[in-house]
């Protein structure tokens, strides 16, 4: 049985996603951790409450996510338990993930604002810094099952067997079909696509339905958009390339724009999970 923590601030989009996901575990069985992280407002630090009154948050934070837990397993018939932290959300993340031995993350993504346009925000930083994979939900969108997966591959970045793992099962967990789709500005660059994702190596293909698309275009993130129109896909799957400090200058995450823009769930897999 997988385990998958789920991300909850209590926001509109948390809760989607919590749901989501319950959805998604009723179908396969999987274990939920609703993880939360406790934050004190920047008032009650400014006015040195007494430690009593961090006692009694933590007390009601934990009574809220506890009874969360509780509807989410008699609403989805799924286990269902609660991960309270306080601190650094990534660090904090990864000793849930330890403790609980959990498989992947799911995250709600709100609509971008100012403040996520200077500095980011969990969902974000969780991207390039958790190694495993995390399946981030748009606030509007409803579990209807994952039958069509777009995978967005990109030539000049090698993709660890890890990571193709990573997809693949998500492929044969939910009977779907899957699209490798690639962004070229030279066509010529098709043959590389096929030299560099065998499926053959390691796998038993006979169940499993898939596809190449290549086209050519600059525009690579308005292609795999419309892409995702044109096959109606259930779910976008991108592995991030960790860029540099030199090459971070010139470039921005191509996985970090469609987790902002995306409107169907987009699952990103760390390139490297050892």
């Amino acid at each position: 049985m997988k385990t998958i923590i789920v991300c909850t601030d209590f926001s509109q989009e948390a809760e989607n996603a919590i749901h989501y996901a319950a959805s998604m575990a009723k179908e396969n069985q999987y274990h939920i951790i609703l993880f939360n992280l406790q934050s004190i407002s920047i008032h009650a630090l400014n006015a040195q409450v007494s430690a009593d009154f961090f006692y009694e948050q933590t007390l009601k934070n934990q009574q809220k996510l506890k009874d969360k837990s509780i509807e989410i397993s008699r609403l989805y018939t799924v286990k269902t338990e609660y991960y309270l932290a306080s601190g650094n959300f990534i660090d904090e993340l990864n000793k849930c993930i330890q403790a609980t031995n959990s498989d992947f993350i799911v995250m709600g993504m709100g609509e971008k604002t100012l403040e996520q346009r200077l500095l980011g925000n969990n969902v974000i930083k969780a991207i390039h810094r958790i190694k495993k994979p995390i399946l981030i939900i748009p606030g509007h969108i409803e579990y209807t099952g994952i039958r069509k997966v777009l995978f967005a591959y990109d030539t000049h970045k090698s993709i660890t067997w890890s990571a193709m793992n990573d997809i693949y099962t998500f492929i044969n967990e939910f009977n779907a079909e899957i699209e490798v789709f690639n962004v070229s500005e030279s066509i010529a660059d098709f043959t590389e696509v096929l030299h560099d994702i065998d499926l053959n190596s390691g796998y038993d293909l006979d169940d499993i339905k898939y596809s190449f698309k290549m086209i050519k275009s600059i525009e690579i993130i308005k292609a795999i958009e419309e892409e995702v129109k044109l096959t109606s896909a259930d779910l976008l799957t991108m592995v991030p390339y960790r860029y540099n400090l030199v090459e971070s200058l010139f470039h921005r995450s191509k996985t970090a724009i469609i987790a902002y823009k995306n409107k169907v769930p987009l699952l990103s897999i760390p390139l490297n999970t050892d």
